[in-house]
């Protein structure tokens, strides 16, 4: 008898290493019913086959005749379009930071970064800081943050600002307008 080894295939039950007692087996084609460990290894060496273990949770546990390294590149390719979808779902986060006695030149320019960064689908952490004697007046930061959300076209917040000891933080997205 045969047993395919790969490095990583040590949680995966193939040919020999099966230990259960019954499966339900499995073809390419079509199901082959359940029957004893013994009668689907041999049904599978006849094919010149492996059987592996797909499901082992199940009662009885669901083997799959076919060829073991066809068997792990598959899953290796599933692995890597999974992996593939998962980065580029993520959506980034950039960060700007604001002072409450920003100039109108500098909050300009600020603007234009944070449109830049929406069009390219990340969303936008404003942070305000307050330093001093600054702590004193937070409705002007809050003035700050309601100026931003009134120039952006098509833009809302996916976190309302809110004060965090000396800090003022909202979090910007592509979408409808809306006021704090």
């Amino acid at each position: 008898m045969r047993d395919k080894c790969r490095q990583d295939n040590s949680v995966t039950l193939i040919n020999e290493r099966i230990r259960f007692e019954e499966l339900r087996v499995v073809s390419e084609s079509e199901q082959l019913g359940v029957m004893p460990t013994a009668k689907a290894l041999d049904l599978a060496f006849q094919k010149g086959l492996d059987l592996i273990v797909i499901t082992e949770n199940a009662t009885p546990p669901v083997a799959k005749i076919i060829d073991a390294n066809k068997y792990f590149y598959e899953q290796k390719r599933k692995e890597k379009e999974q992996a593939k979808k998962q980065r580029e779902s993520r959506v980034e986060i950039k960060e700007v930071q604001f002072r409450p006695g920003i100039d109108k030149h500098d909050f300009d320019t600020k603007l234009k970064n944070i449109e830049r960064f929406l069009e390219k689908g990340a969303k936008v952490k404003c942070l305000l800081k307050f330093r001093g004697r600054e702590n004193a007046n937070h409705a002007l930061g809050f003035d700050i943050m309601n100026r931003i959300i009134d120039k952006l076209e098509d833009t809302e917040w996916d976190s309302k600002p809110t004060l965090n000891g000396n800090r003022l933080i909202g979090i910007l997205k592509r979408g409808k307008n809306g006021q704090i």
